[in-house]
Parts: structure tokens; sequence; C-alpha cells
């Protein structure tokens, strides 16, 4: 790795996972998902959207019968009309996202955001087992394979989107994993992109950092600076991405900046307050 990125405490600089729109990206490329096939899978889009209202009231139909997904939706004994369109309404936009072949960054930001709400990071805090997410991308890809010629570029493109969500999963997942419970707020400018406090383990500065960039890649657009880098693969040299906070922006710890601590070392004990802080507040 080269010395300019081995790096000081202070200047909070975070090795962090790859975002979302990344994964996808490289997750299309490596199944061989170019411009040519998804140009031959829009030209099916007409022949899937025929039966897609109907398909979509029956995975809800199903949802809400089987006792697992009820039990996790809070659907057992009765099914709220107005969370039960809600839910469809959002299926339903992300089938035809998806029917359209879709590869935005964008959207990769919204699936992962998708696995964030199965991790319990949704409005309701509703936890989904990653099986009968999985179950239920196993339905939409027999749903094309009935309709369409040539199944193989459907599943590399939803299996693109599976792999997407569930690292948005377990990041959500990961949060309640640590030593003790702190808190992370946003304020200014940052706010919009984290509008309430954020409850996550941790038991460092550099652990709860992770944590929360990992779970909010728009606050990580916000706030951190893209460090290209190399790091050692073998014997080659492979090109490597790190992150450190904007100029003048800060990262308190119960009101203390934490680069007059220990920097991202600096460790954490249970009801601790980190607090972001842009410049100009």
């Amino acid at each position: 790795m080269k010395e300019a990125v081995s790096l000081s405490e202070e200047a909070l600089v975070l090795d962090l996972p790859p975002l979302p729109e990344e994964v996808f990206a490289d997750l299309l490329a490596f199944g061989g998902l170019g411009e040519e096939e998804k140009r031959a899978m829009r030209l099916e889009a007409e022949r899937l959207l025929e039966g897609a209202a109907a398909f979509v009231a029956r995975v809800y139909d199903h949802l809400s019968r089987h006792p697992g997904t009820a039990r996790a939706l809070g659907w057992e004994g009765r099914v709220p009309e107005e969370e039960l369109y809600t839910r469809r309404a959002f299926f339903s936009a992300w089938l035809a996202r998806t029917i359209g072949v879709d590869t935005s960054k964008e959207f990769a930001r919204e699936v992962y955001r998708a696995g964030l709400w199965h991790g319990g990071l949704g409005p309701k805090a509703a936890y989904i087992p990653p099986e009968y997410v999985g179950l239920s991308f196993a339905e939409v890809g027999r749903y094309v394979a009935e309709r369409v010629r040539d199944v193989r570029p459907w599943l590399v493109y939803l299996a693109a989107q599976e792999e997407v969500m569930r690292k948005g999963f377990d990041a959500a997942l990961a949060l309640r994993e640590g030593e003790g419970t702190v808190r992370f707020q946003a304020l200014g400018l940052a706010q919009p992109a984290l509008p309430r406090p954020l409850a996550l383990g941790a038991g460092s500065v550099g652990e709860a950092l992770f944590k929360v960039f990992a779970v909010n890649p728009g606050l990580r657009d916000l706030a951190l600076e893209a460090l290209p880098a190399e790091e050692e693969v073998g014997l080659w040299l492979s090109p490597k991405t790190f992150y450190r906070l904007r100029p003048r922006w800060a990262v308190l710890l119960n009101g203390r900046d934490v680069r007059y601590l220990e920097g991202l070392a600096t460790p954490l004990a249970a009801g601790d307050l980190l607090t972001l802080l842009p410049p100009g507040r």
C-alpha cells in the first residue's frame, strides 16, 4: 500500500466497502451483461408486463398467508389495507424498473435500501429473514422464465440485484453488533441524509464511522471524498479507494473533535454521542 494512505489517525481515513452501484456494475460485468444483452432483454418488456399486475397481487397474497412472512410484517390476523397498497406499489415500481433493465446508480441504491429495510431499518423496523427474500427473487425468476426466450441474462440481472440487496441487509444487521450502543447524529446540511439519530454498537470511532457510512451511501457522498491508492494483492498492485472526511468537516464525540483525541482509535462507551458536523452548520 502506498505510504500516503497508511494512514494517520488524525486524517480520519476510512477503508469502506464498495458503493452499491459499484457492486452492481461489477457483478453485471462478471455475468457478461453488456449493452447488447440489455437491448435484447428490453425487447421482451411488453410480454413481461402483460401479467405483471396479477403477479404482484399473487406475491402479496402469498406473503400475507404464509405464517413466517405474515408474522415478520405484522400481518397476523389482519392485513392493513393502506400498508398492503403501499408495499404493492413499491414492489410494482421495482418490477417495472426490473422489466426495463434499469442498471443505474440510483436503482442500485434503491435495491440496497430495500436490503436495509429487510434488515430492520425500515419504518416498521421489520426484520425479513433472508431466505424469504431469496425465494421471492426465485419467484420473479420463474415468472420471467415462463415468458422469455432466453432466461440466462435475466437470471444474471436478478442475481446481481439480490447480492446488492443482501449487502444492504448485512450492513443493517452489523449495526446491532458491537461492545456497547452509541448514537450517531448528523447536523446542518448533512441532516437530510440522516434525519434521525442512528443507534449502533461500536467500540471505537472508526468502527462506528465504518458502520454509519456503510448503511448510508448518501451521507458518504456528502461528508467524504475519495482517496485513490494502491494495495498489494499477491505480486501485483491493485487500485484501492479509501475515503477521508472533507475539509472543515468534523466528527465530535460528546462535543469534542475526535482528531484531538485518538482519531479513529478513540474508544467508545455505551451512551456516547457521535456528531457529524459540516462546516457552517
